[in-house]
């Protein structure tokens, strides 16, 4: 009868514990979804090879969990915190083979879960919590090739790659970093004589065909939207404190510290010293945190960008102050374990606070403005739909429902009753998918309800009407201090003429 460390089973405990917390959440705080989430579940209700942003894979996962259940918040969110536990059993299973201890690994999991980042990620459905578990998938294959040099392992690894392309672009660098490894690897460099890697590509690529396949039929719009993003930007210097501040901050600064110190002594040691699970640590972390790093330099970047990173660059941190730890004084042993503790308080303060930001009020007399509320995107978007529903029953048969924003385009498809197809103005605003599904909807001469966020000052919109008023300031104001947490304006609008598009396509 095979026996589990104390760790392994801790480990369970760990991940079933966030898995149970995070599933009862979703399914009882009866938070309104954020604008992507509506965003992804409108993608799922209109199945496609790809879409504008990003490939289909976020689509189809909340498409299966909104067939097997009602349509709600819960169903729409439940893939997050599946595809969490998915990507932590198999985190842990890698560190456990690469740090031969799992009690070490059991310290990342703990640390993984734990992290302000990880909190939001196993609530809130985007694509990133696909990303994460075919990239954990990927350097997991790797492992394996590295340490069983059986060729087999590089078709799973095509595998891993191609659906991880259908997750998320940034997947093209990612399969990038793996032809990386092997080049600098003396032990690998070797596959590149054999076959096998070379079908790993075509399974990949064959896996991925549907976003190739639908770019062909948009003139690579998707692509062009990825590079598009890259800007240049005159505040180079603050753009990238803001990027490395926006680490620290979700992945909480000593974590971030260990895993950048680890990185780059595994660089050294996978580089110079030609060992490849240090290299393999390195070239699976450090170039996409550097590469993001740079963009930073030209211009906005987003905390989560680089998440993926943190896979591999968590066992390399882990890895070497263990180093430290086991070999150092007692100082340096005070330090790290002083590090620990705190990194765990953050977490677990920042776990409490994203969950359940009324607490502070409750216990400690602290209110957080609305500005500095994370769960402020969370709150009225119910009543949104409810007015919205209300005034469109006053107007005639066909009328429609529209704004200029995608985002707030797909709120609206998800809380105004009997979830319409809701026209994005195609003025003044970047393109978005609603772009690719404006033409579908009869809107010429029909009146609508047009919602915004601010009071409508754009002579270009109110061009499109004969009239236009202004029905409802609706506000949404913060329960306990009664302060404005946002403000949406809804307008009835008559007669709508067409238009030409004035939009920016990327």
């Amino acid at each position: 009868m095979k026996t589990y460390s104390k760790y392994t089973i801790y480990t369970g405990i760990t991940i079933l514990g966030f898995l149970i917390f995070r599933i009862f959440y979703i399914a009882t705080t009866n938070y309104d979804l954020i604008a992507d989430e509506a965003y992804f579940w409108d993608w799922s209700r209109h199945p496609d090879l790809s879409y504008y942003d990003m490939g289909p894979m976020v689509a189809w996962i909340i498409r299966f969990f909104t067939s097997i259940f009602p349509l709600s918040e819960f169903s729409v969110r439940l893939g997050a915190p599946v595809f969490s536990a998915m990507t932590s059993i198999v985190v842990y299973i890698l560190a456990m083979e690469v740090l031969k201890s799992t009690r070490l690994a059991f310290i990342l999991i703990l640390l993984f879960n734990i992290t302000p980042i990880s909190t939001v990620g196993g609530v809130i459905m985007t694509y990133y919590s696909p990303q994460v578990f075919f990239m954990s998938l990927t350097a997991f294959f790797l492992w394996r090739l590295i340490k069983e040099e059986k060729g087999w392992w590089w078709y799973l690894i095509g595998m891993s790659l191609g659906l991880g392309l259908l997750s998320h672009h940034m997947f093209f660098f990612f399969s990038a970093e793996v032809g990386l490894f092997i080049l600098l690897s003396k032990n690998n460099r070797r596959w590149l004589k054999q076959k096998e890697p070379y079908i790993a590509l075509v399974i990949e690529l064959l896996i991925a065909s549907p976003i190739f396949i639908w770019n062909l039929m948009h003139n690579s719009v998707m692509f062009r939207h990825a590079t598009g993003l890259m800007s240049i930007s005159p505040k180079m210097l603050i753009t990238f404190i803001d990027f490395v501040g926006g680490q620290a901050g979700v992945q909480t600064p000593f974590l971030f510290l260990a895993v950048i110190y680890g990185l780059c002594i595994c660089a050294y040691r996978g580089i110079i010293r030609q060992d490849d699970k240090h290299l393999m640590l390195f070239c699976l972390s450090g170039p996409v945190i550097i590469f993001i790093a740079f963009l930073s330099i030209g211009g906005r970047t987003e905390a989560n960008w680089p998440i993926s990173g943190y896979i591999t660059g968590g066992i390399a941190g882990v890895a070497v102050f263990s180093e430290i730890y086991s070999k150092g004084a007692k100082v340096a042993k005070y330090v790290i374990r002083t590090a620990f503790v705190l990194t765990l308080a953050l977490g677990g303060f920042a776990l409490v606070v994203v969950s359940y930001p009324t607490l502070l009020n409750t216990t400690l007399g602290i209110t957080l403005p609305p500005r500095l509320d994370p769960a402020n995107r969370l709150y009225g978007w119910k009543q949104l739909g409810v007015e919205v529903s209300k005034i469109l029953k006053t107007m005639p048969e066909g009328s429609f429902v529209s704004s200029k924003d995608y985002g707030l385009n797909a709120l609206l498809a998800f809380y105004v009753d009997g979830n319409p197809q809701v026209y994005e103005i195609p003025v003044g605003r970047r393109m978005s998918q609603y772009d690719f599904w404006n033409d579908t909807i009869p809107v010429l001469g029909k009146d609508a309800v047009f919602v915004d966020k601010r009071p409508l000052s754009d002579n270009r919109i109110k061009d499109l009407f004969t009239r236009i008023e202004l029905t409802k300031h609706l506000i949404i104001y913060q329960d306990n201090t009664g302060k404005i947490r946002k403000q949406l304006y809804i307008y009835k609008c008559f007669n709508f003429k067409g238009s030409n598009k004035n939009i920016n396509s990327f």
